[in-house]
């Protein structure tokens, strides 16, 4: 099964020295918590989601992805 790495995302974002409100902002979520959720595993990501984190970070989405 493939999965969203959120262990990668967050890394990403502090990588990036990105806050969790300046993610949530550029994806278009009206709160932070938005994004804080996605990261914690408790929202689900959709592709278009996905795209744009890769987007955000400069990587292929693959990269985003972990199999279990």
């Amino acid at each position: 099964m493939v999965r969203v790495n959120l262990q990668r995302l967050a890394e990403l974002r502090e990588d990036a020295k990105f806050t969790i409100s300046f993610v949530s902002n550029e994806l278009g979520y009206k709160t932070p918590t938005g994004y804080w959720l996605v990261e914690n595993g408790e929202r689900k990501v959709t592709v278009d989601i996905l795209y744009r984190l890769a987007k955000l970070y400069d990587v292929s989405i693959d990269s985003l992805l972990t199999e279990e």
